[in-house]
Order: structure tokens, then C-alpha cells, then sequence
């Protein structure tokens, strides 16, 4: 249902007909995204590809999406972007099981975004609660530890030790871990106007995201700055 929707949109219809229905009935999931990525053009498959995986795309509809029966359209469930969304666009289950962080991994990564969110903790409002704090806290440990496998793609457990240790201790190695959050970001903004269009609730939130991230790497300066002057 969800890919019939998608296809339609795509052909400029505001309502799928009998025959979009016919064209994807019996198929399993990734059968259905192959079919409604062979209508896409060059150009906006090479975008897509760039910003979510088939599997990330398939996690993302089944869990971040439902269905308007009514006016038979995709609706993005949450206001805003979470830790798990964070964690669905990153498509980390089509990569294979890499290996566990180690205890000592983890416990630096959930250190390292501890320090990130005191650095940009002027950048939300004062009065969040503590259980929408720790969803910050838990979605910029996914960004530490998907970083962390990007850079370490042949990562073994205990290689990221020595990794991570080096964004504590650099400015320019931080600086870039910010950079590539915003790179992601932007490329995510793009693939999901490609999917749901560009007035979409979920291509909104990620160029928000986009927008914020952006911010995220000024804020880190100043508390850097801050922290050393």
C-alpha cells in the first residue's frame, strides 16, 4: 500500500488507481521499493542512493509511517525527528553485524554525547524534560557510533578506542565530525523530498535537522572556546 501510495505521487496523481494497486500486488517489500525506484529518473535514484540505504528506506516506512485511509497518503507519525528515527535512517541493519562496541566503546561514546549536548544545550529550550534529554543524549550517541563505523570500516571490536579518544582531544576532529553531521543531514533532506516530496512532514524535519546541525558545529566552537580561554 505504502509503495502504491509513493508511486502515484510520483506520476502526479493525487489518488492511486485499480491499475497502481494491480502493480504491486503479491510483491514482497524490497521487490515493491526495486519496482518504485525503476521509475525514477537517474538523477533521483543517485540521490536517494546517497541518502538512505534500501534497507533504511524500508525500516522507515514500516516503522515511521501509516496510512491515511481517508485521503489515502503517508503521514510521518512524530513531530520531530528522534533517536530512533535517527537510528532507522542510518540503515545500520543492511550492513551486516560489524561487531559490538566494546564496554569501553560504549561507555566513550555515551560520554562523548554527554559532552555534546552540555555544548549545545543553549541551542534547545531551557524547560525539556528529562526524558526528551536523554533521547538527545541517545541520538548523538547513534551519530558518535555511526560515525565511528564510517571512518572504521573495517572495525573490529576495540579498533574505535583510539578513534573516539581523538575527538575529546581535538578541535579539528570534532569540527569534523559536526561537518559530516550536517553533510548527512542534507543528503537525507534530499533523498526524502525524492520520496515523499518536498512539502512532507518527514523532508521537513530533516532539513531542520540539516539547518540545526549546522548550528550544532558554531555552538561546539563557542563551548570549546569557552572551555580553553
Amino acid at each position: 500500500m505504502k509503495f502504491v501510495i509513493l508511486a502515484a505521487r510520483l506520476a502526479g496523481r493525487e489518488r492511486p488507481s485499480p491499475a497502481d494497486y494491480q502493480e504491486y500486488l503479491d510483491l514482497r517489500p524490497a521487490e515493491a521499493l526495486a519496482k518504485f525506484k525503476s521509475l525514477l529518473d537517474e538523477s533521483a535514484r543517485g540521490v536517494l542512493m546517497f541518502g538512505f540505504s534500501d534497507q533504511a528506506i524500508l525500516d522507515i516506512l514500516d516503522q515511521e509511517f501509516e496510512v491515511d485511509m481517508d485521503r489515502l497518503t503517508l503521514v510521518f507519525r512524530k513531530p520531530y525527528l528522534d533517536a530512533q528515527s535517527i537510528d532507522l535512517a542510518g540503515g545500520s541493519r543492511s550492513k551486516g553485524d560489524p561487531g559490538p562496541f566494546t564496554r569501553r566503546e560504549r561507555a566513550m561514546i555515551e560520554n562523548l554525547a554527554l559532552w555534546l549536548l552540555d555544548a549545545t544545550r543553549t541551542l534547545y529550550r531551557g524547560d525539556l524534560g528529562a526524558s526528551r534529554l536523554r533521547d538527545i543524549r541517545q541520538e548523538y550517541a547513534e551519530c558518535f557510533g555511526a560515525y565511528a563505523r564510517k571512518c572504521l570500516p573495517n572495525y573490529e571490536p576495540g579498533d574505535a578506542e583510539i578513534f573516539l579518544r581523538s575527538l575529546f582531544a581535538s578541535l579539528k576532529t570534532m569540527r569534523s565530525f559536526c561537518h559530516s553531521l550536517t553533510v548527512d543531514a542534507m543528503f537525507k533532506a534530499d533523498a526524502a523530498k525524492v520520496l515523499f516530496g518536498e512539502q512532507s512532514a518527514y523532508h521537513q524535519a530533516w532539513f531542520r535537522k540539516q539547518v540545526f546541525r549546522h548550528m550544532m558545529a558554531k555552538a561546539v566552537d563557542q563551548y570549546i572556546a569557552t572551555c580553553t580561554a
